[in-house]
């Protein structure tokens, strides 16, 4: 990958990424995108779009395919080839996968917090300060010592984020983040990803949320960017969603009543364009 010696790497940058699953089945098919230090990202898309996939290529979860016995590099984090770099790499891309007791492992909240610290090589003790003060931006350091299933969902999700946040990444990923959660829980969540002063690259079918805390958002369908743009401008251009499974986010089809000539029959109907 060449770049401009004056210019930073992207926080995330892919580069003609593709992959096909055992069954033969194209996942992603030439996905180019780059995604600037700092900058807040939606992925969007129908199900089966390939976002889930795209989010487990950042880390090296799912490896390119192998060619002419060498790695045929397509991710990169930071400047660094993820094929050449996976161990630096996944120091840097903290992952929060959809459902929490598929990272939720140990005994207690705390152990499962300081998991990460340990492997990155801290010590017990400090690992456990980490810990703690991750738990206490998430506001659950009075359940250190609870088993974690223990916990309400939405509990569960802040811990696994504050496992997450114990690593130090500089890119956070989230797959469909507010899933599940209740109106309450959901926005103390948002207030948390929106606070968190690094890279986020999140896989939603919460198009508010978008709206909320995202920017940019990318929509994904059939392995393909079919649009990236600003979010509001995407997620207001009602025949681009329908084109691709989705609609558009309420709070945008509402008030669309407000334009001329639009009645509510037009707009019950979808005609409100």
């Amino acid at each position: 990958m060449a770049t401009n010696d004056a210019d930073p790497a992207p926080a995330v940058r892919l580069g003609g990424l593709t992959y096909d699953y055992p069954d033969g089945r194209r996942a992603l098919d030439g996905v180019d995108l780059a995604i600037a230090s700092g900058e807040s990202t939606a992925l969007v898309g129908p199900n089966g779009a390939g976002k889930s996939t795209l989010l487990l290529h950042l880390n090296g979860l799912l490896p390119g395919r192998r060619k002419w016995g060498r790695s045929n590099p397509s991710v990169w984090i930071d400047g660094l080839d993820v094929a050449r770099n996976a161990a630096a790499v996944r120091r840097k891309v903290g992952l929060l996968f959809q459902d929490p007791d598929d990272q939720l492992f140990s005994t207690s909240v705390l152990e499962d917090v300081a998991f990460g610290p340990l492997n990155l090589g801290l010590g017990k003790a400090d690992a456990r300060r980490v810990a703690l003060e991750c738990l206490a931006r998430v506001d659950l350091e009075h359940a250190a010592e609870r088993p974690p299933h223990h916990l309400s969902f939405g509990e569960r999700k802040r811990v696994c984020l504050a496992g997450v946040l114990a690593c130090e990444p500089s890119v956070l990923v989230l797959d469909e983040p507010t899933a599940n959660l209740d109106p309450r829980a959901r926005r103390r969540f948002l207030a948390l990803i929106a606070s968190l002063p690094v890279t986020k690259l999140i896989a939603t079918h919460d198009l508010e949320m978008v709206l909320e805390i995202c920017p940019r958002t990318v929509l994904l369908d059939a392995g393909r960017i079919v649009a990236d743009g600003p979010s509001r401008e995407i997620l207001d251009d009602g025949p681009l969603l329908e084109a691709h499974g989705l609609e558009k986010p309420l709070s945008l089809a509402l008030s669309s009543l407000d334009r001329p000539h639009c009645t509510f029959r037009d707009f019950v109907n979808g005609k409100d364009e």
